[in-house]
């Protein structure tokens, strides 16, 4: 949005700003999470106030993109602990801050400026692309936004855009500045390299027993087992209530007919169009093809083109083109059709026919989906009831009797959910969670009732603990000499890697040096910068070594299974002045950089202007835990 103000300010403000604005949008219509509490002041910037309701939903929203990227492991607790709460609320402040300053400034926004911008909203455009003024007001109803409401709001918006585009608009990066910038980021190396890998060291031979039990030592966090605990958890799960519910044939079809039109496929029409402004116009191209000529000649003698919409179901058309596109027969065109947009002739170049999942096909998904919502809200029901039995000092055994729990009886598991032999546990679900959850425990406790985010629920008790300790050298003595060995081997390649990095200095041409060692490999790295996250096997610290060391300069760098010996042997500069285009780019991230910075300055200044108050206590027992 707002395409007049792009060449004033970075597209990263305008985004940032027009994020806040969808997310407004978004947020209309959620209901208070504060049931039955009284709208009270989180916040005063000035004389503007800010509602525990403004809070509630801008928490909301970031929780929801919160959740996006982490795959929704993450609840409103958690979100708390993090700071989102803060967070939200500082953007509100933001937010509002900058609207009070362009009052200030005496920004006005034209109605003109918001009409042209309303236009110009992918939300409200049809399948056509076209603004759709049914389409604008669906979507405003859906957020329960009146069309007052919206403008109102976006002439806001635009005003804190122009503000912003203001301050952004100062920010001009220095040429010499970027130029060196630029001269750091592609000056490109290459590197002559000797890989020593750890097995090219062959036979190291056996540890005697007096240095493998020092090994064993030597090693002990390596060789200890973690602490282990023996758990009894009691599972509340959907798909174990699910197993004993019977859904009645009658229950199925009601459930069938209630949802047809997910097993419903609509027709779809392949649809051309032409579109001109006024029926005269729409007239003559239907004359034209009634004389024989095609719709394409036709239209192009009228000065119109023909647009090929693609594949179509009914409900992607406007409502006025709809019902006589598809009763066309294929290849007919129809007569003028008049809508908001224009008079339209459409063509229906291809039908792809609807159809219908029978009962019988999709009755073992719908029985299974039909269980599965039921035993989730009975699931839910037992819940409170096991809370109520456990929190009266029922155990787990009694516990799980009374309510259905299924008991898991856990030999041994550690903090991430594995077992002794290294794997997961079997038969635990939600291993990790339920692990976690007892590691928090106490011996003999038994947690709370804990959900899962399946909609399952489990509650454990911790019946033993075993400490961690060092596992005994016999037990483990075959993995403790595999142990020795590597190190052995890795100790001599590092001694053999020095030994040709010396020789490499000494003036010994590199693939000669790498001849002498059977099991070293010489390579030649491709030119590489400083950003380079592969450079012809170089690890990642030693690309960044590789920038501070001296041409002919040779030095000796750990990798992952061995030793590689790096000699720069070639430093290419870059000219600024044969790169414009990537000098460009690079001068536009140092602007879109240094405006950040002002609008950090600026925000900062307007918060040191204007009175803020936060009142922290009404933000705490907004979001306590109940």
């Amino acid at each position: 949005m707002l395409q007049a103000l792009r060449s004033t300010v970075g597209s990263w403000v305008v985004k940032i700003l027009f994020v806040l604005l969808i997310l407004s949008f978004l947020g209309w219509g959620i209901g208070d999470i504060f049931q039955g509490r009284t709208d009270t002041t989180v916040a005063e910037v000035g004389d503007v106030k800010i509602s525990t309701q403004e809070l509630d939903t801008a928490f909301r929203q970031e929780l929801g993109r919160l959740r996006q990227m982490l795959g929704g492991q993450i609840d409103a607790e958690q979100a708390r602990q993090l700071g989102l709460v803060n967070q939200s609320l500082d953007q509100l402040i933001q937010r509002t801050l900058l609207s009070m300053a362009a009052d200030e400034a005496g920004l006005r926004v034209s109605d003109q400026l918001v009409l042209s911008e309303l236009r110009n909203e992918p939300a409200f455009r049809n399948q056509l692309g076209q603004f759709d003024p049914g389409q604008f007001r669906s979507v405003l109803a859906a957020n329960q936004l009146t069309e007052d409401a919206y403008v109102q709001i976006l002439r806001s918006e635009i005003k804190r855009t122009q503000l912003v585009g203001a301050v952004a608009a100062g920010a001009q990066a220095p040429t010499p500045l970027v130029e060196d910038l630029f001269r750091r980021q592609a000056e490109r190396r290459v590197a002559e390299t000797i890989l020593v890998p750890n097995a090219a060291m062959g036979d190291v031979g056996t540890p005697d027993d007096a240095a493998l039990a020092a090994f064993h030592q030597d090693k002990a966090v390596r060789f200890t087992a973690p602490e282990f605990r023996k758990l009894t958890v009691g599972r509340l799960a959907v798909e174990d209530v699910a197993k004993e519910i019977t859904v009645s044939d009658e229950d199925l079809r009601a459930a069938y007919d209630a949802r047809a039109e997910e097993f419903q496929t609509p027709e779809r029409r392949t649809v051309d169009q032409v579109l001109v402004a006024d029926e005269a116009t729409a007239r003559g191209i239907e004359s034209a093809l009634g004389q024989g000529r095609s719709l394409q000649d036709a239209a192009t003698g009228a000065g119109a083109e023909v647009i090929t919409l693609g594949s179509l179901s009914r409900g992607d058309l406007p409502a006025e083109l709809a019902e006589p596109v598809f009763t066309l027969q294929q290849g007919a065109v129809s007569a003028p059709i008049q809508s908001p947009l224009g008079w339209h002739l459409m063509r229906v170049d291809q039908i792809e026919p609807g159809s219908v999942r029978p009962f019988e096909e999709v009755r073992d998904t719908l029985l299974a989906e039909v269980r599965h919502d039921r035993a989730a809200d009975q699931v839910y029901e037992m819940a409170n009831k096991v809370e109520d039995a456990l929190a009266g000092g029922g155990s787990i055994e009694d516990v799980a009797q009374q309510q259905g729990l299924r008991l898991i009886q856990v030999d041994a598991v550690d903090a991430t959910g594995h077992g002794p032999d290294g794997a997961p546990v079997g038969g635990l679900p939600n291993a990790q969670q339920v692990s976690q959850t007892a590691f928090g425990l106490q011996q003999g406790a038994t947690s709370s009732l804990t959900d899962t985010q399946g909609g399952d629920y489990f509650v454990t008790r911790v019946d033993a603990i075993t400490p961690a300790a060092l596992r005994p050298l016999d037990s483990i003595r075959p993995e403790v000499v595999a142990a020795w060995q590597a190190e052995q081997r890795a100790q001599l390649a590092a001694k053999r890697a020095t030994e040709l990095a010396d020789q490499i200095r000494a003036g010994t041409p590199v693939e000669q040096a790498a001849g002498s060692l059977p099991g070293a490999v010489a390579g030649v790295t491709p030119a590489v910068t400083r950003g380079d996250r592969e450079g012809g096997g170089l690890p990642q610290a030693s690309i960044q070594q590789l920038f501070e060391m001296a041409q002919g300069e040779v030095t000796v760098a750990p990798t992952q299974d061995g030793q590689i010996v790096i000699r720069l042997r070639d430093i290419q500069n870059a000219d600024p002045a044969a790169s414009e285009a990537q000098v460009a780019q690079l001068r536009q991230g140092v602007q879109q950089a240094m405006a950040g910075d002002l609008l950090a300055q600026f925000t900062d200044a307007l918060r040191q202007s204007h009175t803020v108050s936060i009142h922290q206590e009404t933000v705490d027992t907004m979001f306590q835990r109940n």
